[in-house]
């Protein structure tokens, strides 16, 4: 289980930089949605992994309020790497064991999860470094999108997507770029 200094480390590293720290933390807190959604986010994972009874409560709580005033559900399973940018974070969906790294960009709307197909074991995707997903796209599986790739708009991807490519459509097709 992570500790609490190491919680609150990373929910430092999220606030921008500012000579004072409590008047960018607020600033963060009042007017950045990105910020209270990745503030829920990492209090409620600590919170869900206590052993006490009322702790894990506060995390479904902290759950519950980030679904219903934001509609963005994260799971308390996946793996967040540093500076994830949200820039309009409404009704992102990323589920249980979805892994990603450093430097990813992430738009509304957009879904991260599994194939949902009965019968067979669930698997997530992983969001390689410097991916960008933007508005309405679907990543369903147990696929790798490769480092500084771009998904694009509405695509709906359940192939995996080499490094420094495009992936765009339903279903998806994959653009390399010119050299």
């Amino acid at each position: 289980m992570r500790r609490l200094k190491e919680t609150l480390i990373i929910i430092k590293n999220e606030i921008r930089p500012n000579n004072f720290f409590l008047k960018a933390f607020f600033l963060d807190y009042f007017y950045s949605p990105q910020f209270r959604i990745l503030l829920n986010h990492h209090l409620g994972k600590y919170l869900a992994k206590s052993r006490f009874f009322l702790f894990r409560h506060l995390a479904a709580y902290y759950k519950s309020r980030l679904v219903s005033k934001r509609n963005c559900d994260i799971s308390y399973s996946s793996t967040i790497g540093e500076n994830l940018s949200m820039p309009h974070p409404i009704g992102i969906v990323i589920g249980d064991k979805v892994v990603i790294k450093d430097n990813v960009t992430i738009f509304q709307q957009v879904t991260l999860g599994s194939h949902g197909k009965s019968g067979q074991r669930n698997k997530y995707p992983v969001l390689e470094n410097g991916v960008k997903v933007y508005a309405g796209a679907k990543i369903i599986g147990g696929i790798t999108i490769g480092a500084n790739a771009i998904v694009g708009t509405n695509a709906v991807v359940n192939i995996d997507v080499p490094t420094n490519s495009v992936a765009v459509g339903i279903p998806c097709r994959i653009i390399k770029p010119k050299i």
